[in-house]
């Protein structure tokens, strides 16, 4: 039975997961947009005009841009020196400005000038959200914690599609009909700044700052009594090892082999989560729809569905990643991911198409149901379990900013994504998918030959996993008479 800590401990957990919600929301966002005529009219585009593809492809890609610089030079300094809760609420706060900004924007490029601001918010927030999660939570069930993370993203989407799909069928509202879209964007954050005030600062980082009483009493809102002198006295003989025998700098990164091993591992994972094909699902799903059905209605319920499916799909990881492990997870979610892609591709390919250059309804019902069965597979694998294995295999010295290295570079890898597939799908149509299942190949065949398993390691141990044992001897030397506490039964 869950205990009253251990519930606050999800709950403080799911408060810094809401920052992914604001992503997920985003993030379908304007794909969303594109569905509504008004919204379209308003800012002067039509997305069957070639001539229009760069200027939608750049509405997706300023968002990101910000994103990056944020994620890379902002966000670690925030988190390092003011703390991981301080860091998510200038993040969301951001994103509250960049809500309003959207919305009474006057033409597209106010408009992308919201994105811009609104991407400088999220590139702030996202990568401190599951260092806090995995730094507060234990690590029996810190896989099962950090899924919520992924599991808010599908949950953002599916507001955002419903709320589209519903402004989308009273035609009275005019351009509200859009602008209640981007207005709504702000309400989470507001819940988010207020939540994370309630929520205990990082016990990894307070021990950094040489705060001891106040990370042991952060340290009792999330463990059992008998668990808090033990694991506080591994997280002070991990930072003092790193203290005598690291530069504590981002030189770290490349310069001490266990790392740079664990950064190359985790940028191959996070650009390849992009290139799976996750990226056009989130950014242009609409444009890929289109080819099938006209009626922008129904392909607003479609994306709406996906997202519904999203979340189920999620619980996947929440039951599993702490069972089977993350690197099971990445190889059987690559494999269903080409499959599904093959199969896509195939069937709408190989299909005859009628005198109005649209593919039957049968042919439409299939294109969706392996879309779908795609994000089955995505949502569990290379969604959730590419941030579980990214926040929990860095130390402290170099955590912050390792983790906003490596979760940015989904954000460069959907930065090219969002250039390259306008054009790319107008001239290859359907045939592109045989890229990405190519793509989700190569990333089964890397994590099955390359990637250690990281399940059920204390943070304070990992290095060990990575080739840098003399750390995780030092821990194990400081109270070994403490060690039961972090030894779970594998059948448990």
């Amino acid at each position: 039975m869950i205990t009253k800590k251990r519930f606050f401990c999800y709950l403080y957990g799911i408060c810094a997961a809401l920052c992914m919600y604001i992503n997920g929301y985003d993030a379908s966002v304007f794909n969303n947009l594109q569905g509504l005529d008004s919204f379209m009219g308003y800012v002067g585009l039509n997305s069957k005009d070639p001539k229009d593809q760069n200027l939608i492809g750049a509405v997706t890609s300023t968002y990101l841009a910000a994103s990056i610089v944020a994620g890379l030079f902002v966000a670690p300094f925030l988190s390092d020196r003011m703390g991981r809760r301080a860091a998510l609420f200038i993040g969301c706060f951001v994103v509250i400005v960049a809500s309003v900004i959207q919305t009474w924007s006057p033409n597209l490029g106010a408009f992308i000038a919201g994105r811009m601001v609104l991407g400088l918010g999220q590139g702030i927030a996202l990568p401190v959200g599951p260092v806090f999660m995995g730094e507060i939570c234990p690590p029996d069930v810190r896989g099962r914690m950090i899924s919520f993370w992924q599991m808010m993203y599908s949950v953002g989407a599916l507001v955002v599609s419903y709320i589209t799909f519903g402004t989308s069928n009273d035609k009275s509202l005019g351009n509200w009909q859009w602008k209640i879209v981007t207005l709504l964007q702000a309400l989470v954050p507001l819940v988010c700044c207020i939540g994370i005030l309630f929520c205990p600062e990082s016990p990894r980082w307070l021990v950094k700052k040489g705060k001891i009483d106040q990370a042991r009493r952060a340290l009792a809102r999330v463990r059992e009594d008998h668990e808090v002198e033990p694991e506080l006295e591994e997280i002070q003989a991990a930072l003092e090892w790193e203290a005598m025998n690291t530069t504590n700098s981002i030189k770290d990164l490349w310069g001490e082999r266990s790392i740079r091993r664990r950064m190359i591992l985790c940028l191959i994972i996070n650009f390849g989560q992009q290139i799976t094909g996750q990226s056009m699902m989130n950014n242009y799903s609409t444009t890929v729809y289109k080819k099938v059905f006209t009626d922008n209605s129904t392909i607003l319920l479609i994306n709406a569905l996906n997202y519904t499916f999203g979340i189920l799909f999620t619980f996947t990881c929440t039951l599993f990643s702490d069972r089977l492990g993350r690197t099971t997870m990445l190889i059987v979610a690559a494999i269903g991911q080409a499959a599904m892609l093959l199969i896509a591709a195939t069937l709408y390919i190989a299909s005859p198409t009628d005198a109005a250059g649209h593919k039957s309804t049968g042919i439409g019902a299939g294109l969706v149901a392996s879309m779908y069965l795609f994000t089955f597979f995505y949502k569990p694998g290379w969604g959730a379990t590419v941030w579980i294995y990214t926040s929990e295999v860095f130390p402290m010295s170099v955590r912050s900013i390792a983790v906003s290295i490596c979760t940015n570079t989904q954000n460069v890898s959907n930065l090219i994504m969002a250039q390259a597939f306008p054009p790319m799908f107008t001239a290859m149509g359907f045939y592109a998918f045989y890229v990405w299942m190519g793509c989700n190949i190569v990333l089964a065949i890397l994590v099955w030959r390359f990637y250690p398993e990281p399940r059920r390691v204390p943070l304070e141990k990992m290095d060990a996993l990575f080739g840098s044992q003399e750390k995780t001897d030092a821990v194990m030397a400081t109270h070994k008479h403490h060690d039961d506490v972090y030894i779970h039964d594998e059948k448990a």
